[in-house]
């Protein structure tokens, strides 16, 4: 079912969940008394965060002159245990040198695949999105070529505002899910040409 559609059918504030293997759903979920989330089909679903799509602009820098906060154990552990658990598929590549940690994945939005890189920030802002060894994110419209809406201008994916993001709370699972949600939005966009959904407004209680 397309993204409008599920929109139509469950209300636009519904609250969204995100497959291991990165597919949006909105029903059939249900909550454990650990405070976890399964689907009946789909198993382990994550909830999707409050978020709201940006782009158009350029993507804040990160500075390699501050501390690797990474190099906290505790403070590391938080997101590869969240990958595990959310995103199994997804490998997890320690920081070395001067690159930060990331992870490298695919996600299968049910109508396509990507494969994306999460990188980490040594600022902890929002964590960098972007497509690997894959197609320019946009359509051919005769002529001319029309880049995909919220898109920094670098081509990262703009998955949320810098605002939405809190690094106490998140996590790179966090960064995952809204990745998941962008791309839905985006094979939406490119049948239809209008983008589907402007963010995340409920979550999950």
């Amino acid at each position: 079912m397309s993204m409008p559609a599920l929109l139509s059918h469950f209300g636009i504030d519904k609250a969204r969940f995100v497959t291991t293997t990165g597919q949006v759903v909105f029903d059939g979920v249900r909550t454990h008394d650990t405070g976890g989330f399964t689907h009946v089909d789909y198993g382990t679903v994550t909830p999707v965060a409050r978020h709201t799509f940006h782009g158009g602009t350029d993507e804040p820098s990160d500075s390699l002159h501050q501390a690797a906060w990474w190099d906290d154990e505790k403070a590391i552990t938080r997101h590869v245990e969240a990958m595990e658990c959310a995103f199994p598929g997804f490998i997890y590549l320690p920081a070395d040198d001067d690159m930060a940690p990331c992870w490298v994945g695919v996600v299968d939005t049910g109508r396509g695949r990507f494969k994306i890189g999460i990188l980490l920030r040594r600022d902890r802002g929002l964590p960098f999105v972007r497509l690997v060894d894959g197609p320019r994110l946009g359509v051919n419209a005769g002529r001319r070529w029309v880049p995909s809406p919220h898109l920094f201008l670098n081509g990262n994916l703009c998955i949320a505002d810098q605002n939405d993001w809190n690094p106490d709370v998140h996590t790179a699972a966090t960064a995952a899910g809204w990745a998941a949600h962008w791309l839905a939005a985006y094979t939406e966009w490119r049948i239809t040409r209008r983008w589907p959904v402007e963010g995340v407004h409920a979550v999950a209680s």
